[in-house]
């Protein structure tokens, strides 16, 4: 893969970091390509957001219940060909709601396409492993 795909990759993550730490509407939806297959997947039973035009009122409501919002990405893995990248990394996640500090190392997986030279999400999901399963065995405890 070239230096250039991996540096904008990296460059995406760290605009969308940084936009949800300042809580930048504007700035996180610039990040995903206007579309009507676009997929956001939360850890939220209800947080499925399908098409662009839905996708602004999945961030506000993140952004207005939370007073800050840090985001880190590790062990990102980037693989692309052509214009379509798609990448899988550890989204640790600090927040403060409610009046309580909240943390959840979650994991992220996402496709990423470029478009008149802009590499955009199109689609991102971000998980949460299962608490209630133990390292080591592929079935949780229920």
């Amino acid at each position: 893969m070239e230096d250039n795909v991996q540096k904008a990759i990296f460059s995406l993550l760290e605009k969308y970091a940084k936009a949800y730490q300042n809580k930048d509407l504007d700035g996180i939806l610039k990040l995903f390509e206007d579309r009507a297959d676009l997929v956001v997947i939360g850890t939220g039973y209800d947080e499925w957001i399908k098409g662009y035009e839905n996708l602004q009122y999945g961030f506000e409501r993140d952004f207005k219940q939370a007073d800050n919002i840090n985001v880190k990405f590790r062990n990102v893995t980037i693989s692309s060909t052509d214009n379509v990248a798609w990448i899988s990394a550890h989204m640790n996640v600090d927040a403060r709601a409610d009046g309580q500090d909240i943390y959840l190392p979650g994991r992220l997986s996402a496709v990423i396409l470029k478009i008149n030279e802009k590499w955009l999400f199109t689609q991102l999901h971000y998980s949460l492993p299962a608490s209630e399963q133990e390292e080591g065995k592929a079935w949780p405890d229920i």
